[in-house]
């Protein structure tokens, strides 16, 4: 069965162990983090059974803290808890991409649009911030850098929606990019349409800069809704790892 990765690279093989937490975070938020990161990167594919027993010999820590990783991952549906059977890795799925994307077009065009009502000094100086990151963006998308890509691309907008002051809205678009960011991974992962997406960062601090609400809100509207429309090809072309997966710890 053909394992799915974000740069279509296909099976990555067995992870090795990795350096040990460091003293800065407790070792659950440490675990959270690792397993975090290799399910957006593809290390950890759509439909792969998780074994306990590997994971947490390869992040050296007791399966204590990394069944509290794996729950936190469950509530942004990155893994799932079968009672009485093995941790998996949630599927992608065109359905749940178009579910959590056009919640993301309602809230973020909504904040869009407060942010470009924010007072013209206030967004001045936001607008200088962003013209930095767009810079690292274009750096990263001509470098392939993906992992720093999709981390400036959730800063870049963070600091545009941070303008609107709607911290209620901006938490329950917080719980819709948190079940968004494989999508997002699979996105940016080709070289096109990480351009693509750094042009219309451009196009959209643009209409921020001007304080133009109406056009903030239609090209961050567009801007996601892009986004689920290359998705949904590529996802339903997908051949997931699925059930036939192999058990990690036998029958």
């Amino acid at each position: 069965m053909t394992t799915i990765t974000p740069d279509g690279t296909g099976p990555k093989g067995p992870a090795s162990a990795v350096a040990p937490a460091p003293w800065s975070l407790r070792k659950t938020d440490w675990a959270y983090q690792q397993l975090r990161e290799w399910i957006l990167s593809g290390r950890l594919a759509p439909g792969e059974r998780l074994s306990q027993e590997r994971l947490a010999g390869e992040l050296g820590i007791s399966r204590g803290p990394l069944r509290d990783a794996l729950s936190r991952l469950a509530t942004e549906n990155l893994v799932i808890d079968r009672p009485h059977q093995k941790w998996i890795v949630a599927e992608v799925s065109v359905a749940d991409a178009r579910d959590v994307y056009n919640g993301r077009a309602a809230l973020e065009g909504m904040l869009a649009a407060a942010a470009a009502q924010a007072a013209a000094p206030e967004r001045a100086a936001r607008c200088a911030d962003l013209d930095e990151l767009l810079a690292r963006q274009t750096e990263a998308a001509r470098g392939a850098d993906m992992t720093l890509l999709r981390r400036l691309d959730r800063l870049f907008h963070d600091t545009i929606y941070a303008l609107a002051a709607m911290p209620a809205s901006l938490g329950a678009l917080d719980q819709l990019r948190a079940r968004s960011d494989r999508y997002i991974a699979l996105y940016l992962a080709d070289s096109d349409r990480a351009h693509t997406s750094v042009e219309e960062h451009t196009r959209i601090l643009e209409a921020l800069r001007s304080g133009d609400a109406t056009q903030s809100s239609l090209l961050t509207r567009d801007h996601v809704l892009g986004g689920l429309t290359a998705l949904a090809g590529g996802i339903g072309r997908q051949q997931p790892a699925g059930a036939a997966a192999t058990d990690p710890d036998g029958p």
